[in-house]
């Protein structure tokens, strides 16, 4: 398992994942609690290390299911802080936020 802490994955949310239907019908749009269940998930899977405070997140795009995205995460000059970015393949920012990991 990869302990690096800069790294990036590319990921999909598919149309038939379960929240899909009765958030946006008709509309595929990917609640934001799914895309960070997606990084928290992502990177505690790479790392092994538990996030212990998502310290901002901030959503400039709307995420529509199918759409290949790229999850990139850079470690901050603090101690304990990950940076990370979520980017389309345009490259279009869907969200920037940080966390923090013990």
């Amino acid at each position: 398992m990869s302990t690096h802490l800069s790294f990036e994955q590319k990921m999909l949310i598919s149309h038939k994942h379960p929240s899909l239907p009765g958030h946006f019908p008709n509309n595929p749009v990917v609640p934001a609690v799914v895309i960070l269940d997606q990084v928290i998930r992502l990177w505690q899977n790479k790392t092994n290390k538990q996030i212990t405070q998502l310290s901002n997140s901030k959503f400039i795009q709307v995420l529509l299911a199918d759409t290949h995205y790229t999850i990139h995460y850079k470690e901050a000059k603090k101690n304990g802080q990950i940076a990370f970015e979520i980017r389309d393949n345009k490259p279009t920012i869907i969200v920037r936020g940080s966390f923090r990991y013990g």
